[in-house]
């Protein structure tokens, strides 16, 4: 049996993978929220760190710069602020290198003609590529720090968080699935039970034993009314061959009952037969009688003529007793004999 066959023919496997599916389904959406999220919530932490890098290298060198300008004019000397040694100042003591674990490929510069004045960052598109450009007021908003990077440094780490939801992600679809399957076979074996004992029935077992649920539930309530219908169709059985047995007996009474009768008829046509025969021998005694007087009236004697008187009356009271021995007397195997 082919795995298609085996789903298509279990009920459980079929109800796991909708549910499974419909599950996977929800998973799905909500891991694309949270992927979504997580990638919003990457950048963000990601631009609050460089911009929280950007103020407190600022400050810093704030700090660096006015202690050089008092400095400078306790010892009446004159100081020059420029581009380059801001640039060294932070390289020297490295404020900056707090980013190059969130944007490894970030680089820095100090302007005066950009963004004067202003903090904050902005996305700009340069050849054909997407760069942030973080920027923060420095030395009384003459200059700024500018630091860029490319865009997809920002969402670096999310490409790591992404590849962690997917693993995660199958592994809980596949956890999931073994539970749910588990789960539903459990709850679906009651059922499975109740469909092999049907099919026994169906198939002429009708003594199969349908034990009595105590759940509360559709399966107990169904499982329930099927052990009911068992004992109601096992009675209906019982009582269907006990008139089975009966119409058998009744049966067997009448076929010996219509032997009997064949036997009566033919006993009866067996005995009216010879009761005929018996009948004929003296109607044609009387026939003969009552032909010869008829014919020969004038030449016969009186002797001879009495004499066909009696043999007239003898074979009439002959007739008179056979007709009343045949509507008196019950036919029977023994009324052929007892005649005879």
């Amino acid at each position: 049996m082919s795995l298609l066959q085996k789903i298509h023919t279990s009920f459980t496997t079929r109800l796991s993978l909708w549910v499974a599916g419909f599950v996977t389904v929800i998973l799905g959406v909500v891991f694309l929220l949270l992927a979504s999220f997580s990638q919003e919530t990457i950048a963000e932490e990601t631009i609050d760190t460089t911009l929280q890098a950007l103020e407190n290298t600022a400050l810093r060198i704030d700090n660096l710069l006015s202690q050089r300008d008092m400095t400078a004019q306790l010892e009446h000397k004159r100081v020059t602020v420029n581009q380059p040694l801001i640039e060294r100042l932070i390289r020297e003591n490295r404020y900056l290198d707090v980013l190059d674990q969130s944007l490894p490929h970030a680089h820095f510069y100090v302007t005066d003609s950009i963004f004067p004045g202003e903090k904050g960052y902005c996305l700009v598109k340069e050849k054909g590529q997407e760069r942030y450009l973080f920027y923060e007021p420095i030395y009384n908003c003459r200059y700024s720090i500018v630091v860029t990077c490319l865009a997809k440094d920002v969402y670096s780490q999310f490409a790591e968080v992404q590849w962690l939801l997917v693993v995660t992600g199958v592994i809980g679809v596949l956890i999931l699935l073994v539970i749910l399957h588990v789960v539903i076979s459990h709850h679906l074996r009651p059922l499975r039970v109740l469909a092999d004992s049907a099919q026994r029935i169906a198939d002429g077992h009708l003594n199969e034993t349908i034990a009595k649920s105590r759940q509360f539930d559709e399966i107990g309530q169904l499982q329930n009314s099927l052990a009911k219908m068992q004992c109601s169709l096992s009675a209906y059985m019982e009582d269907m061959r006990q008139k089975q047995a009966t119409l058998n007996n009744q049966h067997e009474a009448l076929q010996a009952a219509y032997a009997e009768v064949q036997e009566y008829d033919q006993l009866k046509a067996k005995f009216l037969h010879d009761m005929t025969d018996q009948m004929v021998v003296s109607a044609d005694t009387v026939s003969r009688a009552t032909d010869i007087i008829c014919r020969d009236y004038q030449q016969l004697s009186m002797v001879e003529m009495v004499k066909l008187q009696t043999e007239i009356q003898i074979s009439s009271e002959a007739i008179v007793q056979l007709l009343d021995h045949v509507i008196k007397t019950p036919i029977s195997r023994n009324s052929q004999s007892a005649v005879l």
